[in-house]
């Protein structure tokens, strides 16, 4: 039975790997590596208590392990804006003579200064520069390997995991994990055969890489082939829903497959069974975008979820002040629209102005400063059903966005959705040509000359109000 590692690297365990670790515990880079685990297979392990408590446990055997304190402070300060971590990293940071630390730690300290500048794109950079140093650092691996995705930066997705796979070996922790990350790289700019080589390659070497799975699941999306992507998730479901800290995101994937192929019921029933629940448990920014995106495209193709919305605007307006992403921002935004509370799109609006203005800064304000107004007004206009307006902002907004934010292409794709949704509501004809360029353009993205079932779906109703917008014309002429 495949199972989860229940024996962890030692000292002598970790020689040979070139990281410097000797002047630890046994006992603290057992427990990192347990972390390191836990963290990319998205499990928590019933013999450290979970994720946190192996974090907490790694800290206490060994107080001075930096690499384990740094790996500690750049998850507490990923993706966040929080002062209270800021000052823990930084009083860590002044107990240290870092003219005495190692090149490698030395380094990790200035990713995570960059993280707490929120400057995601400087941090990937410089992770990617330490995994090329020191290929077998899963820590800077993945975190560069992430940021590439919440900068939009596909090429990092490919190129960070590429330029350390050959260094690993089948009897190496990790080997399929780097197989699985690098098809996900591989299937994100459209290099699918690549892609569905590594992905099978790491599935068959550890089936229970739920990322390895979820790389899968892309590859087949991003080619508009939902009857594959569902046979491969349903396959395998088995192994990827014990990695119970990401098995809602691969739920949202299966319900999406049953969302192309027009069975509305069945997506539904898995956004019952395996997205709400976590979205409603732990309130956290990326179950409840899966749960408002996997809703807002049921509404767009034609089911009605609105009641459902509303029950998840409560959540999102805890979130409204962090402004972290605009993803998770533009998320909480389009559910409120649907949802038609045009009090929280207002106040996201006014937040979004303080943020601006405001001395932070990074990638997320830069993406915000370049698209944040124009989508943000669209969304106003949608919650009044004022489709016309809203097309209007959306145009000058979704496109580039779409290549600016956070998130793979699959989870971009509903901001496209609503685009393509509002301009065929307008139903003004340049609305209607200007949906049908951006559609195309995505096909280009994508590489692909076949579009998902619900997009041609759309397509088929914009063709058909063509058809009416020209009889009229020719009536009334």
């Amino acid at each position: 039975m495949v199972q989860y590692r229940e024996h962890f690297r030692d000292l002598d365990g970790w020689s040979g790997y070139g990281l410097p670790f000797g002047k630890s515990t046994n006992e603290a880079v057992k427990l990192y590596d347990a972390a390191l685990d836990q963290m990319v297979y998205y499990y928590n392990s019933p013999l450290y208590g979970g994720f946190a408590n192996t974090l907490n446990k790694m800290k206490e055997a060994d107080p001075n392990f930096v690499a384990g304190n740094l790996l500690y402070h750049s998850l507490g300060l990923f993706l966040t804006n929080s002062e209270p971590h800021k000052a823990d990293f930084n009083a860590y940071v002044a107990t240290l003579d870092e003219s005495k630390l190692d090149p490698f730690e030395s380094m990790h300290i200035e990713a995570i200064r960059r993280l707490e500048r929120e400057d995601g794109v400087g941090a990937m950079k410089q992770y990617a520069h330490i995994s090329r140093l020191y290929p077998y650092d899963l820590h800077s691996m993945n975190l560069g390997f992430i940021l590439g995705l919440i900068t939009g930066h596909n090429s990092y997705l490919r190129d960070i995991p590429l330029s350390v796979v050959d260094r690993y070996t089948p009897d190496m922790p990790f080997y399929g994990l780097t197989h699985g990350k690098l098809c996900f790289g591989y299937a994100e700019n459209a290099q699918y055969p690549l892609a569905e080589k590594c992905g099978r390659r790491a599935m068959e070497v550890f089936p229970l890489d739920s990322w390895a799975a979820h790389s899968m699941g892309h590859m087949f999306e991003n080619q508009s082939k939902p009857h594959e992507e569902l046979a491969f998730l349903e396959d395998t479901m088995k192994h990827w829903i014990k990695g119970v800290n990401f098995s809602h995101h691969l739920y949202w994937h299966n319900a999406n497959c049953y969302l192309q192929i027009g069975e509305h019921e069945t997506a539904l029933t898995l956004y019952e069974v395996g997205i709400k629940p976590i979205a409603f448990d732990t309130q956290d920014t990326f179950p409840l975008s899966d749960a408002s995106s996997l809703l807002t495209r049921l509404y767009i193709d034609g089911y009605d979820t609105r009641d459902e919305m509303r029950s998840l605007c409560k959540l999102w307006n805890s979130h409204n002040k962090e402004l972290v992403s605009f993803f998770y921002d533009g998320h909480a935004a389009f559910n409120a629209a649907l949802a038609g509370d045009k009090d929280s799109i207002k106040e996201m609006i006014e937040n979004m102005n303080e943020f601006i203005k405001s001395d932070r800064s990074g990638w997320n304000k830069f993406v915000t400063s370049t698209v944040g107004d124009f989508f943000f007004q669209g969304m106003l206009a949608l919650s009044e059903e004022q489709y016309s307006e809203a097309s209007d902002f959306l145009i000058k907004s979704i496109p580039e966005a779409n290549y600016l934010m956070l998130g793979s292409k699959a989870q971009k794709s509903v901001f496209s959705l609503l685009l393509v949704f509002c301009c065929l509501k307008s139903g003004l004809p340049d609305h209607l040509h200007f949906a049908q360029h951006h559609m195309q353009q995505l096909l280009q993205w994508n590489r692909i000359d076949i579009l998902p079932p619900l997009q041609q779906r759309l397509w088929d109703k914009i063709q058909d109000a063509h058809a009416h917008t020209s009889h009229d014309h020719n009536s009334l002429s």
